[in-house]
């Protein structure tokens, strides 16, 4: 069982990072380009907070459970 949770560590630690970069490209988006109909600014900006932040938070909560 330690050999399962040691792998889902690196899991989260990993999507974490992953995360955090797809956070940066949206920001980047919202800053350097124009909205279009589908993808406003505002559409960016809720993508950012719905899905990633959501999980970044999620997997920071497993890894101190866990630790």
């Amino acid at each position: 069982m330690s050999m399962d949770r040691k792998r889902m560590k690196k899991i989260r630690e990993k999507r974490i990072i992953g995360v955090g970069k797809q956070i940066e490209k949206h920001e980047d988006k919202i800053e350097n380009e124009k909205g279009r109909l589908d993808t406003t600014r505002d559409y960016w900006k809720g993508e950012i907070e719905k899905k990633f932040s959501k999980k970044i938070e999620e997997d920071e909560e497993y890894l101190d459970e866990h630790n």
